[in-house]
């Protein structure tokens, strides 16, 4: 029986990981990448803890405030 809600545990550090190194090259902080996606501080903190599977908007809502595509925070 298939679970209800699964989880791609390395997909999901691969986002976090990826998400801090591009706000990280743009140099902003985690405050400043949340108000530029008009999110919670928490929002942007818990995806790049690794605790959010966001969705495929907040992807592509994150990307566009870096400035990048959004396949490029789930690059290996």
């Amino acid at each position: 029986m298939a679970r209800k809600n699964p989880k791609d545990e390395q997909a999901i550090k691969k986002l976090a990981q990826n998400v801090r190194k591009q706000r990280k090259l743009k140099g902003l902080s985690m405050i400043e990448l949340s108000e530029l996606c008009d999110v919670d501080y928490r929002t942007i903190s818990n995806i790049e803890l690794g605790n959010a599977n966001t969705t495929i908007s907040m992807i592509t809502i994150i990307a566009k405030a870096l400035d990048i595509q959004p396949s490029q925070l789930l690059e290996e």
